[in-house]
């Protein structure tokens, strides 16, 4: 179960870097739309590559799965068994409303930061949340999303810091249940060690124990044989 739980972690965690490269390019393509030496077909020619990020980004939000669970839409919670006892659970959450597609990860971080310009860049500039609602068209716009995008990363990375702090956990849980695991075999095998030299001893006892009635039996049957012969001689 443990295992389980690291591998939907780590599905988790490779959809959310590649959410990272994406919304980093996009920043790349903010950067380059904000010179001033663009012109208007240039800042539209990086608009569409935008545009693609954004829906590829709305894209992996609801088709990462794990065993048909789907991971990053917002609703997945899952709890894991790593132990052989009822309490023994290990549980996370990738909450969050609407998910990780770029709306739910640009509310995330509007309700994250303080009323800053970049906050104002966040609403501004993904309202509705929509691939097509990132403008880079202008300089202003592109630097909204400068702003944007970088406290929307900081949402993200906070994110896989938690899976990886859980994959982590995980780990350490199947190293000390393989420790566990290993104590009790070696305890059973003394046990049985034990046992066995002990009822080995016992029977090694009883034996001598025989032996030696049966050498005192046999002398006293000899004694009265001893004093009948000095009587007849």
């Amino acid at each position: 179960n443990a295992n389980d739980g690291i591998s939907l972690a780590q599905t988790a965690e490779g959809a959310m870097d590649e959410v990272t490269g994406m919304l980093q390019r996009m920043r790349t393509l903010a950067q380059q739309s904000a010179n001033g030496s663009n012109s208007a077909k240039d800042r539209e020619a990086l608009q569409k590559e935008v545009d693609q990020l954004g829906a590829e980004i709305n894209r992996i939000s609801t088709a990462t799965t794990f065993a048909g669970t789907k991971l990053l839409d917002g609703s997945f919670s899952g709890t894991f068994q790593v132990g052989a006892d009822a309490n023994q659970t290990i549980g996370f959450s990738l909450s969050q409303a609407d998910g990780f597609s770029i709306s739910g990860i640009a509310a995330a971080a509007a309700t994250t930061i303080a009323t800053t310009a970049a906050a104002v860049g966040i609403s501004t500039v993904f309202t509705g949340g929509s691939a097509g609602g990132i403008s880079i068209s202008s300089q202003s716009n592109a630097q909204n999303v400068l702003a944007a995008v970088d406290s929307m990363l900081t949402v993200v990375d906070g994110k896989r810091a938690e899976l990886g702090a859980v994959q982590n956990r995980l780990d350490s849980t199947i190293r000390n249940q393989s420790n566990i695991s290993e104590n009790v075999s070696a305890a059973r095998s003394r046990i049985r060690d034990a046992d066995f030299a002990t009822e080995t001893a016992n029977m090694t006892k009883q034996n001598i124990l025989q032996q030696a009635a049966s050498s005192i039996l046999a002398q006293a049957n000899q004694r009265p044989q001893s004093a009948l012969s000095l009587l007849q001689n």
